[in-house]
Formats: C-alpha cells, sequence, structure tokens
C-alpha cells in the first residue's frame, strides 16, 4: 500500500538562514524555493521547510481512496479525507494516537 516516504515537513523559525544552511550542506539539493516554503532532495527523499507551519511526513501511496478506507477500516483516525489538491496531488491526512500527523498522497497526472 505505502511505496515510500515521499516528503518530510519541517517547520523553521527563519525560512532564508535554514534555506541558507540546508544548501551548505553536502548532498542537500534545493528543488524549490517559495516566500513560505522550500524544498530539498535528500537522497531521494523531498524534504520540505516552511515557517508556522506543522511537521508532517507524506507518504506515496498508488492510489489514495484504497489506502484511505484500509485504513480507516483498521481504525486509523483521519483528520482530513481525500482531496484533490491544486498542486496535483490527492491526499488524505491521519494522526497516530501521539496526534502525529502523517498524508498519504497519490501524484495525479499531470495535464
Amino acid at each position: 500500500m505505502i511505496e515510500k516516504v515521499n516528503h518530510i515537513i519541517l517547520t523553521v523559525t527563519d525560512l532564508k538562514r535554514a534555506v541558507s544552511f540546508y544548501e551548505n550542506i553536502p548532498d542537500f539539493k534545493k528543488i524549490s524555493e517559495l516566500p513560505n516554503f522550500a524544498t530539498f532532495d535528500v537522497g531521494g527523499v523531498r524534504f520540505g521547510f516552511t515557517v508556522g507551519g506543522k511537521m508532517g511526513i507524506h507518504l506515496l501511496v498508488d492510489d489514495v481512496d484504497k489506502a484511505y478506507q484500509s485504513l480507516k477500516e483498521r481504525g486509523v483516525e483521519f483528520v482530513a479525507e481525500p482531496k484533490d489538491q491544486p498542486w496535483g496531488e490527492r491526499q488524505a491526512t491521519f494522526v497516530d494516537p501521539d496526534g502525529n500527523a502523517f498524508t498519504i498522497e497519490q501524484v495525479k497526472v499531470k495535464k
């Protein structure tokens, strides 16, 4: 069901400082940078850094709706049902018993 960790989002207090730091660490390759979000590739896993957001782990699945249903049937508590996102992914978010957020996501066909 879960193919791989697609990306991990961490929160930072100062994005410019964080980008500068991570750009200078070997093997951290910057993919993109927006005013409030930056993405790096680290050995095939994307790390996203954001200010004021929440930490989260994003898991790639081949079918979000099937994974959602299977996990829900096993008692997993979802805080966001499957929904298409404007950036081309379909996502649903669940929490573990300690409140840690995990998002299952499926990359939709690119136009």
